[in-house]
């Protein structure tokens, strides 16, 4: 039913298609701003020269949702990875998923890397979970994928909206454990799936209030616990990473942020050998 929406054919050079769906390995994006990319939208962390250029052998799936409707807003089909890479929001800007993606063919040339942005700022974790929209739209988007490439693994990073309230800091880890177990087991049928779970940022703390930086150490306790005892699950650290504002990395953090996402799939992969 979706054959006549897509145009992979149209995709060359660099950006063509393998003919083994196993050399194009697929990760799901899912989080909120910061996954979504938020460097380079602030006049004091500019965009470097190339940011926006596509990258050889990266994709991006198209066909994003919004926050209330899980119906793709553009063509849901591959096209060159460039930032930013979540199209339909004004706040994305330069992300850690591409540098993720620069770090695993580095070290595997011949692979190429599919990406599909799903994550959206702002949004607190039941608003990405089973029953959302956006979780709709990327376990649907996830098996359109797989047509062409094989799923690898999920980049996660979101919890800063949940910390803003004690009950929904509290609650965070058992919703992040759901929806994890509900992606993998009952929507693509992979149990083990990598789930990279990236820390919140500890900067901007002398401007917050000691309540709000307690529930935000809840949150982040709950991704380090999830990580440490759920089959596939790694914990990525932010520690030594700048933020231009209170919650937000800048484009000099998400550039190692991503290629420590990478390092620690590449970790995950390694142990499972």
């Amino acid at each position: 039913m979706f054959g006549a929406r897509f145009a992979f054919h149209a995709l060359k050079g660099p950006w063509a298609l393998p003919p083994d769906p196993a050399r194009l390995r697929v990760f799901l994006l899912m989080g909120q701003s910061n996954m979504a990319g938020f460097g380079c939208v602030r006049a004091d962390d500019p965009w470097q020269p190339g940011d926006r250029e596509p990258v050889p052998g990266v994709l991006a799936l198209g066909g994003q949702c919004t926050l209330k409707s899980g119906i793709p807003r553009g063509w849901s089909r591959w096209r060159p990875a460039a930032h930013p890479l979540h199209l339909n929001q004004r706040s994305a800007g330069f992300g850690l998923a591409l540098p993720f993606a620069m770090r695993l063919l580095e070290s595997e040339p011949d692979a190429m890397i599919g990406l599909i942005p799903c994550a959206w700022g702002g949004a607190g974790i039941d608003r990405l979970g089973p029953g959302s929209p956006l979780f709709a739209n990327a376990v649907r988007r996830a098996r359109i994928a797989a047509r062409s490439g094989t799923l690898a693994g999920v980049l996660w990073h979101q919890g800063e909206t949940d910390a803003e309230s004690p009950e929904l800091a509290r609650s965070h880890a058992n919703k992040l454990l759901t929806l994890i177990t509900s992606l993998q087991n009952q929507h693509l049928n992979a149990y083990g799936l990598p789930f990279l779970i990236g820390d919140l940022g500890d900067f901007g703390d002398e401007k917050r209030k000691p309540e709000f930086v307690a529930r935000r150490n809840t949150v982040r306790a709950g991704l380090r616990r999830i990580a440490e005892n759920y089959p596939g699950a790694a914990f990525v650290e932010s520690k030594g990473l700048a933020g231009v504002d209170a919650v937000h990395f800048g484009r000099e953090a998400l550039v190692e942020f991503g290629r420590r996402y990478a390092e620690a799939f590449m970790a995950l992969k390694a142990d499972s050998v």
